[in-house]
């Protein structure tokens, strides 16, 4: 019995050291663990958060995104250059136009009594311009007559005078040549003036042809304008695209010059993309660009910058700002860029105001020597202007 109870005894003390081993195994790599995990959270984890903080930064100035984009198209606002009653409309709303197609006309009978009026002020100035050179030429013949005429008693006055000189002629007879001969004179002086004042009429120019005369010009030009205006009452399209906002009713009396409706170019439309001027830094001409509009969430459209403004918005603004005044605030201005669509197979409509979201890939990659060395330049700059101080 004695010697069962001593082999329990080393049984049991043979089983406590190997627990007692075991146990200790387990702490010593509970221990490395968690000094592992630890070194691993104060080394390993900022170590990566530095990775991904430089790589997102290196990357993170390639694309410039905006959601301030919105889908443009032609658009040509249809007026009316003459007034009057619309007499026929050959298009409603949302139709399909050609260039060319007849969309209004506007009675055009008033017009058609200017145009006949215009063209008969311009036959009267037609005969008034003949009249005018057959008058220069008959008072032409007759300063001829007349000079010869004139010319005739002045001879016969020198002669009397002569005469009259070795006591021949008797006075009377001396002082009826002077008076013939001044009566000549005196006619023609009066000739003279009537052909310079027919002349004048004739833009002394008495050969000019009949329509190259001032006052035939003058209602050519009336009668072109009378014509114009007539043909403008019948209103075309003047490009393909579709009506739009078409409210016109017959019998309607429209204005000069005041619009109607607008037709929308079915031309490709573009995207403009109003980015800021601290994002245009590195955005040029030619890059590309990736388009989602909001209405198609699931489409992406490929496109290239096809020009950026030369102005801001604000400069168009009916309001321009003044900047020179005193209570100026600095605000960050935004600069239209066009983003040409290229086509894919597929692709859903798109319409004019149509809002979008742009990503302009300027393939830019920032340099961390590069960030580096402006700031060295920057600290030594200051440094620099502290000591000149």
């Amino acid at each position: 019995m004695c010697s069962v109870i001593i082999t329990h005894v080393y049984d049991w003390r043979e089983g406590g050291t190997e627990q007692t081993v075991l146990a200790e195994s387990v702490d010593r790599m509970t221990n490395r663990r968690t000094r592992l995990l630890r070194l691993f959270l104060l080394v390993g984890v900022p170590l990566l958060v530095a990775i991904g903080g430089a790589v997102f930064w290196q990357t993170g100035g390639r694309y410039v995104s905006t959601e301030n984009a919105y889908v443009k198209a032609d658009i040509a606002q249809i007026s009316a250059e003459v007034g009057g009653e619309v007499v026929n409309i050959a298009v409603r709303d949302h139709d399909a136009v050609k260039a060319g197609q007849v969309l209004v006309r506007i009675d055009p009978e008033p017009y058609r009594l200017a145009l006949a009026k215009a063209e008969a002020a311009l036959d009267i100035a037609r005969m008034q311009v003949e009249t005018a050179r057959a008058s220069w030429r008959e008072t032409q013949s007759e300063l001829g007559e007349v000079e010869a005429h004139a010319t005739f008693l002045m001879h016969q006055l020198q002669r009397q005078q002569a005469l009259a000189e070795r006591g021949v002629v008797s006075a009377s007879t001396l002082e009826g040549a002077q008076n013939d001969a001044a009566v000549a004179r005196d006619r023609l002086n009066v000739v003279r003036r009537r052909l310079e004042r027919v002349l004048t009429t004739l833009g002394a120019e008495p050969n000019v042809t009949t329509d190259n005369h001032a006052m035939v010009r003058d209602k050519i030009a009336d009668r072109d304008r009378a014509a114009l205006e007539l043909a403008r009452t019948t209103l075309t399209a003047p490009l393909d695209g579709i009506a739009v906002n078409v409210k016109l009713q017959l019998g309607e009396q429209v204005k000069p010059m005041s619009p109607l409706f607008v037709i929308v170019a079915d031309h490709r439309p573009w995207i403009e993309a109003n980015l800021k001027e601290t994002e245009l830094t590195h955005v040029h001409v030619g890059q590309q660009a990736r388009v989602v509009l909001d209405t198609y969430p699931d489409e992406a459209w490929d496109g290239e910058v096809a020009s950026i403004s030369p102005a801001a918005g604000s400069e168009f603004a009916i309001l321009p700002p003044q900047n020179a005044s005193g209570n100026w605030v600095k605000v960050v201005q935004r600069l239209p860029v066009k983003i040409r669509l290229l086509p894919h197979d597929n692709e859903s409509t798109l319409r004019a105001g149509m809002t979008a979201t742009v990503d302009v890939d300027t393939k830019r990659q920032r340099s961390i020597s590069a960030a580096l060395g402006r700031l060295f330049g920057r600290a030594n700059a200051r440094a620099a202007e502290g000591g000149s101080k």
